[in-house]
């Protein structure tokens, strides 16, 4: 991997997800590519923190990358076996968003603290705390033990 492919990903991260993320992230960033050379893996050492959408090339944070991004949703303990489940985190549950406007890609975490899952945010901020009804974020990944607790929020 050349080191201009290199720079070209660190930026991507660092916009979409901030230069915070990036920091988080360090330098020991290996990227799998395709055959043909499109980006496919961002692993941290030996661990897979982002996939690459093929549709557009953004990557997605995987549930080992949730603990790196500052967007974050903010769920009540009540939901965590519902997100635990698969489903989508829906509006009366929903504590605080953080960092995160419709579209991007959050970590979901409970009050306590619990990474629950990651996923795509439906609902600004506002929207979501002022309905009582609908999806805010549609799951993409999660957690199905309960006692995987991430330290870093």
């Amino acid at each position: 991997m050349d080191q201009l492919t290199r720079d070209v990903v660190r930026g991507l991260i660092s916009y979409i997800y901030g230069p915070e993320t990036l920091r988080r992230l360090g330098n020991n960033l290996r990227i799998e590519t395709s055959r043909t050379g499109g980006l496919r893996r961002i692993y941290l050492g030996d661990e897979l923190v982002f996939v690459v959408r093929a549709n557009d090339g953004r990557p997605l944070p995987t549930l080992s990358g949730a603990r790196f991004i500052d967007k974050v949703v903010i769920v009540r303990r009540e939901a965590a076996a519902f997100i635990r489940q698969g489903r989508s985190v829906m509006a009366r549950f929903i504590v605080d968003i953080r960092n995160a406007i419709p579209g991007d890609e959050v970590a979901i975490y409970s009050e306590d603290g619990e990474l629950l899952g990651v996923g795509r945010l439906l609902l600004s901020r506002d929207e979501a705390l002022s309905v009582d009804r609908g999806a805010v974020v549609k799951l993409r990944h999660h957690v199905s033990e309960p006692n995987e607790q991430v330290a870093n929020q």
